[in-house]
């Protein structure tokens, strides 16, 4: 699976995964820089991992008629960069592996992660 950094996080975040056994792809490389959530969220069907830091992403995004291509993991915190939270991101993305080619919500704030499972109730 690709992890694929959504355009507001830095361009450090494709080479620190990719560093470390991820393959990583920054939103910059795939689609223009201001589309919306809508556009980005559904992505490539093999894409599945996404970083969506700081942003309010419509729940209709999670609904059961949403693609099930993806697993969304906002970041809740002020220094996104992965020098800052990178561990504690791929301990996310290790521990909860199945759930992640599931489709999960895992929102990390801090040394804290808070799963959800996909769709989420309506």
């Amino acid at each position: 699976m690709t992890v694929v950094i959504d355009n507001c996080l830095p361009l450090s975040w494709t080479e620190y995964l990719r560093q470390r056994g991820h393959a990583g792809r920054h939103w910059r490389e795939l689609g223009p820089p201001n589309a919306p959530d809508v556009d980005i969220l559904p992505g490539p069907s093999k894409m599945t991992r996404w970083f969506l830091p700081k942003t309010s992403i419509s729940r209709n995004c999670f609904s059961k008629a949403a693609p099930r291509c993806l697993s969304v993991i906002p970041l809740r915190l002020d220094d996104v960069r992965p020098t800052h939270i990178g561990e504690d991101v791929l301990l996310v993305l290790d521990r909860y592996r199945d759930q992640l080619q599931r489709g999960a919500l895992i929102t990390i704030k801090g040394r804290k992660s808070r799963l959800r499972l996909l769709p989420l109730g309506d």
